[in-house]
Protein backbone atom coordinates (compact mmCIF):
# COMPACT_ATOMS: atom_id res chain seq x y z
CA UNK A 1 0.00 0.00 0.00
CA UNK A 2 1.44 3.36 -1.07
CA UNK A 3 1.18 6.22 1.35
CA UNK A 4 0.96 9.94 0.57
CA UNK A 5 4.66 10.47 1.36
CA UNK A 6 5.55 7.71 -1.14
CA UNK A 7 3.60 9.57 -3.87
CA UNK A 8 5.44 12.80 -3.02
CA UNK A 9 8.79 11.03 -3.10
CA UNK A 10 8.04 9.42 -6.48
CA UNK A 11 6.94 12.82 -7.80
CA UNK A 12 10.21 14.36 -6.66
CA UNK A 13 12.16 11.53 -8.29
CA UNK A 14 10.31 12.08 -11.59
CA UNK A 15 11.03 15.82 -11.37
CA UNK A 16 14.72 15.18 -10.71
CA UNK A 17 14.92 12.81 -13.70
CA UNK A 18 13.20 15.44 -15.89
CA UNK A 19 15.62 18.15 -14.81
CA UNK A 20 18.64 15.90 -15.43
CA UNK A 21 17.27 14.97 -18.87
CA UNK A 22 16.63 18.63 -19.76
CA UNK A 23 20.15 19.56 -18.65
CA UNK A 24 21.62 16.77 -20.80
CA UNK A 25 19.63 17.91 -23.86
CA UNK A 26 20.65 21.55 -23.28
CA UNK A 27 24.32 20.59 -22.89
CA UNK A 28 24.23 18.51 -26.08
CA UNK A 29 22.59 21.39 -27.98
CA UNK A 30 25.28 23.79 -26.78
CA UNK A 31 28.00 21.40 -27.85
CA UNK A 32 26.86 21.51 -31.51
CA UNK A 33 29.55 23.28 -33.52
CA UNK A 34 28.85 25.85 -36.22
CA UNK A 35 31.45 25.21 -38.97
CA UNK A 36 30.92 28.65 -40.54
CA UNK A 37 31.43 30.35 -37.18
CA UNK A 38 34.54 28.24 -36.60
CA UNK A 39 35.80 29.29 -40.04
CA UNK A 40 35.17 32.95 -39.21
CA UNK A 41 37.09 32.58 -35.95
CA UNK A 42 40.07 31.11 -37.79
CA UNK A 43 39.97 33.87 -40.42
CA UNK A 44 39.90 36.89 -38.08
CA UNK A 45 43.69 36.96 -37.75
CA UNK A 46 44.69 35.53 -41.11
CA UNK A 47 42.09 37.07 -43.43
CA UNK A 48 39.94 39.66 -41.61
CA UNK A 49 38.22 40.88 -44.79
CA UNK A 50 36.95 37.37 -45.46
CA UNK A 51 36.06 36.89 -41.78
CA UNK A 52 33.81 39.97 -41.97
CA UNK A 53 31.85 38.32 -44.79
CA UNK A 54 31.71 34.94 -43.04
CA UNK A 55 30.63 36.36 -39.68
CA UNK A 56 28.17 39.02 -40.91
CA UNK A 57 25.05 36.76 -41.15
CA UNK A 58 25.58 35.46 -37.61
CA UNK A 59 26.29 38.94 -36.23
CA UNK A 60 23.12 40.23 -37.88
CA UNK A 61 21.17 37.45 -36.13
CA UNK A 62 22.59 38.61 -32.78
CA UNK A 63 25.21 35.92 -32.16
CA UNK A 64 27.35 37.50 -29.42
CA UNK A 65 30.50 35.60 -30.38
CA UNK A 66 30.13 36.64 -34.03
CA UNK A 67 29.54 40.27 -33.02
CA UNK A 68 32.74 40.39 -30.96
CA UNK A 69 34.72 38.63 -33.69
CA UNK A 70 33.42 40.82 -36.52
CA UNK A 71 34.40 43.86 -34.46
CA UNK A 72 37.90 42.41 -34.12
CA UNK A 73 38.00 41.72 -37.87
CA UNK A 74 37.02 45.31 -38.65
CA UNK A 75 39.65 46.54 -36.20
CA UNK A 76 42.28 44.57 -38.12
CA UNK A 77 41.19 45.54 -41.62
CA UNK A 78 39.56 48.96 -41.61
CA UNK A 79 40.80 51.01 -44.57
CA UNK A 80 39.59 53.30 -47.34
CA UNK A 81 37.77 50.43 -49.12
CA UNK A 82 35.23 50.05 -46.31
CA UNK A 83 32.15 52.09 -47.25
CA UNK A 84 30.60 54.67 -44.92
CA UNK A 85 27.46 52.58 -44.32
CA UNK A 86 29.60 49.57 -43.46
CA UNK A 87 31.72 51.69 -41.11
CA UNK A 88 28.60 52.74 -39.21
CA UNK A 89 27.55 49.09 -38.88
CA UNK A 90 31.06 48.12 -37.72
CA UNK A 91 30.85 50.86 -35.10
CA UNK A 92 27.48 49.53 -33.89
CA UNK A 93 28.79 45.97 -33.58
CA UNK A 94 31.91 47.14 -31.75
CA UNK A 95 29.88 49.29 -29.39
CA UNK A 96 27.62 46.32 -28.62
CA UNK A 97 30.58 44.01 -27.93
CA UNK A 98 32.43 46.70 -25.94
CA UNK A 99 29.44 47.36 -23.70
CA UNK A 100 29.14 43.60 -23.19
CA UNK A 101 32.70 43.64 -21.80
CA UNK A 102 34.79 42.42 -24.73
CA UNK A 103 38.24 43.95 -24.13
CA UNK A 104 39.38 43.85 -27.77
CA UNK A 105 36.10 45.51 -28.82
CA UNK A 106 36.70 48.24 -26.23
CA UNK A 107 40.11 48.90 -27.78
CA UNK A 108 38.73 48.89 -31.34
CA UNK A 109 35.90 51.22 -30.31
CA UNK A 110 38.49 53.58 -28.83
CA UNK A 111 40.29 53.49 -32.17
CA UNK A 112 37.04 54.25 -34.01
CA UNK A 113 36.49 57.29 -31.78
CA UNK A 114 40.11 58.40 -32.12
CA UNK A 115 39.93 58.14 -35.92
CA UNK A 116 36.29 59.09 -36.53
CA UNK A 117 35.41 55.70 -38.02
CA UNK A 118 31.64 55.21 -38.12
CA UNK A 119 31.24 57.99 -35.56
CA UNK A 120 32.27 61.61 -35.06
CA UNK A 121 35.87 61.82 -33.86
CA UNK A 122 35.88 62.24 -30.09
CA UNK A 123 39.15 62.16 -28.15
CA UNK A 124 37.43 61.95 -24.74
CA UNK A 125 35.39 58.91 -25.78
CA UNK A 126 38.50 57.33 -27.33
CA UNK A 127 40.38 57.82 -24.08
CA UNK A 128 37.50 56.39 -22.04
CA UNK A 129 37.29 53.22 -24.16
CA UNK A 130 41.06 52.81 -24.26
CA UNK A 131 41.16 53.15 -20.46
CA UNK A 132 38.40 50.57 -20.11
CA UNK A 133 40.35 48.08 -22.24
CA UNK A 134 43.65 48.94 -20.52
CA UNK A 135 42.07 48.29 -17.12
CA UNK A 136 41.52 44.70 -18.31
CA UNK A 137 45.17 44.29 -19.33
CA UNK A 138 45.02 45.24 -23.01
CA UNK A 139 48.57 46.42 -23.79
CA UNK A 140 47.82 48.29 -27.02
CA UNK A 141 45.05 50.16 -25.23
CA UNK A 142 47.47 51.07 -22.45
CA UNK A 143 49.87 52.50 -25.05
CA UNK A 144 46.99 54.37 -26.72
CA UNK A 145 46.03 55.93 -23.37
CA UNK A 146 49.62 57.06 -22.88
CA UNK A 147 49.76 58.45 -26.43
CA UNK A 148 46.57 60.46 -25.93
CA UNK A 149 48.07 61.81 -22.72
CA UNK A 150 51.25 62.82 -24.56
CA UNK A 151 53.38 60.13 -22.90
CA UNK A 152 55.66 57.55 -24.56
CA UNK A 153 54.58 53.90 -24.72
CA UNK A 154 55.23 51.82 -21.62
CA UNK A 155 58.63 50.11 -21.64
CA UNK A 156 58.26 46.35 -21.82
CA UNK A 157 61.90 45.41 -22.38
CA UNK A 158 63.10 44.01 -19.07
CA UNK A 159 66.59 43.38 -20.42
CA UNK A 160 67.55 46.94 -21.42
CA UNK A 161 64.77 48.77 -19.56
CA UNK A 162 64.33 50.62 -22.87
CA UNK A 163 67.60 52.44 -22.53
CA UNK A 164 70.15 52.64 -25.33
CA UNK A 165 73.73 51.76 -24.48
Amino acid sequence: VMRINDHAASGVAVAVVAVVFAAAVFTAACAVRDPALDGGIAEVASNPERARVTLRPRAERGNEVAIALICNAYGRSMDYRVRTVERARAYAWCEHAARAGDTQAQYVLGTFYASGIGVVENRDQALAWYQQAASHGHREASDAVRALQGLPPECRNWITNCKLF
